[in-house]
């Protein structure tokens, strides 16, 4: 077994976590899921599982979700895999986790999405920190308690180190992105309400990768954002080779860029 804990925060997740958890509790030494007081059968479907069930109650201020279980929750292991109920690991990942030197202090992680059943190989892939030494690093407080588009749940910003000693690297193959519960669409109209609220406060942490920041901070109010993400998806990173449902995702990405574009410049004129 990998000597990591698997920390897993759901809400209503139990069509997921049917699919995602067994490849977790089958490789890994401790799984750790902090529910938020589920209506259906998360926790029943976890305990089956033998996960280790948490129940988590926000009280409307920080920490949030993720930075509460680092705060209050004693895992077995120093290192923590930050995975969501839709993400599923792959034998290529178990793999190379096993093989790897675990000689930095936290790794980014990639996930290729299932569009309409299909895996994506190809095209804009979603790339987060989530798996660090637990000491490390946190998820930082940020002024967004007001926006109930995003709730308990850290936005999309990654942890932040500690200290400028904390080293970073990746992890080659990818685990999926495939959500059974088909709400993409639902889901990114309210992360687009969050983000341009975000953008109007200047509210964003540091990304711990200069780098990435600087790409960051050129393209999120950007009026040429949702076709640099076209571009980048559809032809740099060859989504066209996915065929129509790797061309459909490009597309919806695009218009997700677009909604921040339009919503920023809305925002900007009141």
């Amino acid at each position: 077994m990998i000597p990591i804990t698997i920390i897993m925060v759901t809400k209503n997740e139990a069509l997921n976590i049917a699919h995602s958890l067994p490849p977790l509790t089958q490789n890994f030494d401790e799984v750790i899921v902090v529910d938020s007081n589920s209506s259906d059968d998360t926790v029943a479907i976890a305990q089956k599982h033998k996960a280790k069930v948490h129940n988590f109650t926000w009280n409307g201020k920080y920490p949030k979700k993720r930075q509460w279980v680092l705060d209050t929750i004693k895992t077995k292991h120093d290192w923590v895999f930050m995975i969501d109920a839709d993400e599923i690991i792959t034998p290529y990942f178990i793999n190379e986790l096993r093989s790897i030197l675990w000689d930095v202090d936290g790794y980014f992680i990639k996930s290729e999405i299932v569009w309409d059943h299909k895996h994506l190989k190809y095209g804009m892939k979603n790339n987060k920190l989530c798996l660090f030494k637990k000491a490390a690093f946190y998820y930082p407080i940020v002024d967004d308690l007001d926006l109930t588009c995003m709730g308990e749940i850290e936005g999309h910003y990654q942890p932040v180190p500690k200290n400028k000693n904390e080293t970073i690297g990746s992890i080659k193959n990818a685990i999926l992105h495939h959500d059974l519960k088909n709400n993409w669409h639902d889901r990114h109209i309210k992360y687009a309400q969050w983000e341009i609220a975000m953008n109007k406060r200047n509210a964003w942490p540091l990304d711990p990768i200069f780098k990435r920041e600087l790409i960051k901070d050129f393209i999120r109010t950007n009026i040429l954002r949702p076709y640099i993400i076209l571009i980048y998806g559809l032809i740099i990173k060859g989504g066209v080779l996915d065929g129509k449902k790797g061309m459909d995702y490009a597309i919806a990405r695009y218009r997700y860029a677009k909604s921040i574009i339009n919503g920023s410049k809305n925002t900007r004129k009141h």
